[in-house]
């Protein structure tokens, strides 16, 4: 018994080293810590020896590198010294804290997100590397909307989001920034919605205060009776593991706290109802189950299920097209630079999705068109299952929504883009 409290319950429980799991964006990233050097495999295991507050280099050929500093923190088992009581409890307390034994790490488990550098050339033509913007993403066939709208929709309103980086060192969401840009310039051009009535909102310019602006003050304050509304986000998308909730996570949202921090899609749902619009169109290329892709879950937290479904949507006039069903994960397509589902409403909406040839894409005609086409490519690239999904009332998707109306010289036109851009 002696020996057991000379020991110190910290000591005997939790052993000389941590494990702290490290991630970092991109994966094959060395890590180098106490001399030993790690490739990040997303997670890679960096064994820390407790006590200690080592720094960890994190470095990949094309971007910066970056240092994290481990801070340590007392384990909650030096608490059980105090079961020993004054004697021997002391005796313990000072053999943890002697050995190191005494103390975790702050972070336990880290994510990294490395930025590209730029190569540019200094006067004696030798190249020097120089911090830069992120490099954008690879130009796609998608990228111009070639078809011109032959009307304007001087009543239609649209909040479109994209969430590719976040405040709290989220994995980033590929491409999700780049996907909202593109959806808002087809709007304005290709869907005939004005320009001011297109509220877009990226990365910090999209936190859950500008949520609540936008679609709990500006779009009740401009719809109408018989206004189109279409709402639009590309980003990560959050599931309680609680209640099954689901959430779209903002700028500064927090995983542990998501019940503050996220925007419950019952809440957008709820407003979207209430509004006096004729139809609502609302599109999540995001995913709900915390497995991976465009879907995250706090620490220590399994993944789940969970259906992308609010009680408001059988209100009549609101349409919901989403990425994946609520055990999927929802993928980047990194070959087109876009998320994979808007890569083929971007395209159906030049187009492709016209599947009757009348001039005019409807949305479920548009959705026949790419649900195939999105199934196919998460099964040969990512070997993985991504089925999007329509939901709305039988009357809604009876009647349909017409989306884009074109003429054929448009068509022309955008094949001609099309092929040039993606031979």
């Amino acid at each position: 018994m002696i020996a057991t409290v000379a020991a110190g319950c910290a000591t005997i429980v939790t052993g000389s080293m941590v494990n702290v799991p490290l991630t970092t964006s991109p994966p094959g990233a060395k890590a180098q810590v106490n001399g030993q050097t790690y490739v990040t495999t997303n997670p890679v295991i960096l064994p820390i020896r407790r006590g200690k507050e080592p720094t960890i280099h994190v470095e990949k050929e094309g971007y910066e590198p970056r240092d994290v500093k481990l801070n340590r923190r007392f384990d909650a088992w030096v608490g059980g010294n105090i079961l020993f009581g004054a004697f021997g409890g002391l005796i313990g307390l000072g053999v943890d804290l002697v050995s190191g034994h005494a103390y975790g790490v702050d972070p336990d488990e880290i994510h990294i997100t490395l930025n590209p550098v730029a190569t540019t050339t200094n006067g004696q033509g030798v190249n020097t590397a120089a911090a830069s913007p992120p490099v954008p993403p690879p130009p796609s066939d998608v990228d111009l909307p070639a078809i011109i709208a032959t009307t304007r929709r001087k009543n239609a309103y649209a909040i479109v989001i994209g969430l590719e980086k976040y405040r709290n060192e989220l994995p980033k969401a590929d491409y999700a920034e780049q996907d909202a840009k593109i959806i808002a310039q087809y709007l304005s051009k290709t869907l005939g919605y004005e320009e001011q009535n297109v509220a877009l909102l990226v990365n910090d310019r999209a936190t859950k205060s500008d949520f609540e602006k936008y679609f709990e003050r500006w779009l009740p304050n401009r719809v109408e009776q018989d206004d189109t509304v279409f709402v639009y986000f590309s980003g990560h998308g959050a599931p309680n593991p609680k209640t099954g909730d689901a959430f779209l996570v903002p700028y500064d949202g927090d995983l542990v706290f998501l019940d503050n921090t996220g925007y419950a899609l019952t809440r957008l749902f709820g407003n979207l109802a209430d509004l006096p619009a004729k139809e609502i169109i609302v599109v999540l290329d995001s995913c709900f189950s915390g497995a991976g892709g465009r879907s995250v879950i706090a620490k220590g937290m399994r993944p789940i299920m969970t259906e992308v479904r609010g009680p408001n949507l059988g209100n009549g006039k609101t349409v919901l097209m989403a990425a994946s069903t609520g055990q999927q994960v929802s993928s980047g397509y990194d070959e087109k630079g876009h998320g994979l589902m808007t890569y083929f409403l971007l395209k159906g909406l030049l187009g492709e999705g016209d599947t009757n040839e009348d001039g005019k894409v409807e949305i479920t005609e548009l959705f026949e068109y790419l649900r195939p086409q999105v199934e196919k490519v998460a099964r040969r690239q990512f070997n993985s299952e991504q089925t999007p999904q329509l939901i709305g009332s039988a009357e809604v998707l009876r009647n349909g929504i017409n989306l884009v109306q074109y003429k054929r010289e448009h068509a022309e036109a955008r094949m001609a883009v099309s092929e040039a851009a993606d031979p």
